[in-house]
């Protein structure tokens, strides 16, 4: 389907994921236990003959919000995220960093198939939240912190490894294309109508969102002053608390060279509770008002352009399509 990983991908072979742990990642005999978390990504918690634990990723090369022109662009950029993200771990020694294990080969990601590529992470006992704001100030102090050292840590990462913010909207050409196909009935699944309808009533509206979306990137452009390596997703479903009061932060994939504000503007709230310690950290800083209100409104807007894309290729009706479904509708609603 188009986003949610609640359930296990059905043209993934288990046995063929299995032989490549083990084959590349030394994983014996290991045992697959499938965890309905995340987004875009399939994740398993694996336990080897020998008792080692480990987190294990399937990425879909085809998903929507790669924004890649084909399945090998899509590799590469994961590729350069993933490695990106081990440099920040092993040379910037930011121990906070959960980046994929390294393979036989030195590789940090592996192809399985055309579609999927896997990584190999370590596995972390501790808690992470369901996406959403973080719970309170104390929480936004630390994250600030955690992003004050991640940014201050751009000029350890080889200048051409990250890629650079080009702050295009994933699917968005599927998104006009459908905005242009209103006035007949989409027949590709159990929800491309109920789409079409929330679209057609929501259209003015959205193509006024894109305009404005448009005209901040100019302004972003010109006015921003430091662009720094970004996580590109540290909300709270993405932080892990382990006992000792450790902070990790997972998911590596949308890593780039971009405003700090990409970052921020998940974590500062409205009295910008997080800054100061970010800036303790992170040294001397401005923070661009403009930038921050144009990553929320990037997020908003790929949603819708991920889910419309999605409702527009035959689908069924799974625990996936209707999660997909409520996020489409809270997004054109808000």
């Amino acid at each position: 389907m188009v986003g949610a990983v609640l359930t296990e991908p059905p043209d993934l072979d288990r046995s063929e994921l299995k032989q490549v742990l083990e084959g590349r990642w030394g994983l014996r005999d290991p045992q697959l236990d499938y965890l309905a978390v995340g987004f875009g990504s399939h994740h398993w918690r694996a336990i080897d003959s020998r008792g080692t634990r480990s987190f294990v990723t399937v990425d879909d090369l085809e998903a929507d919000f790669r924004s890649s022109p084909d399945t090998d662009s899509a590799f590469a950029a994961l590729d350069r995220a993933f490695r990106t993200a081990a440099v920040l771990r092993d040379n910037a020694t930011l121990e906070f960093v959960l980046a994929p294990l390294f393979d036989r080969d030195g590789a940090v990601i592996s192809r399985l198939s055309h579609r999927y590529a896997v990584t190999v992470s370590p596995l972390i006992d501790g808690e992470s939240s369901e996406y959403g704001p973080y719970e309170g100030p104390d929480v936004r102090r630390v994250m600030g912190a955690v992003l004050g050292r991640l940014h201050a840590a751009t000029e350890q990462v080889p200048t051409d490894l990250p890629r650079r913010e080009d702050f295009a909207l994933p699917s968005r050409a599927a998104l006009v294309e459908a905005l242009h196909d209103l006035d007949r009935d989409w027949d590709f699944g159990p929800f491309a109508e109920p789409a079409r309808k929330l679209l057609k009533v929501s259209a003015p509206e959205l193509e006024r969102r894109l305009q404005m979306y448009d005209e901040l990137v100019a302004c972003v452009r010109e006015s921003s002053d430091s662009w720094v390596i970004t996580h590109g997703e540290p909300h709270r479903a993405n932080v892990i608390r382990d006992p000792q009061g450790g902070v990790h932060l997972v998911d590596w994939d949308t890593t780039l060279i971009a405003p700090r504000e990409r970052d921020l503007q998940m974590v500062l709230d409205q009295d910008l509770t997080g800054w100061h310690e970010y800036s303790e950290v992170a040294g001397v800083a401005s923070l661009n008002h403009e930038a921050l209100q144009l990553y929320r409104w990037w997020w908003q807007l790929a949603d819708i352009a991920v889910f419309v894309a999605g409702f527009r290729r035959p689908h069924e009706r799974t625990e996936d399509a209707v999660a997909c479904w409520e996020n489409l509708a809270s997004n054109l609603s808000n």
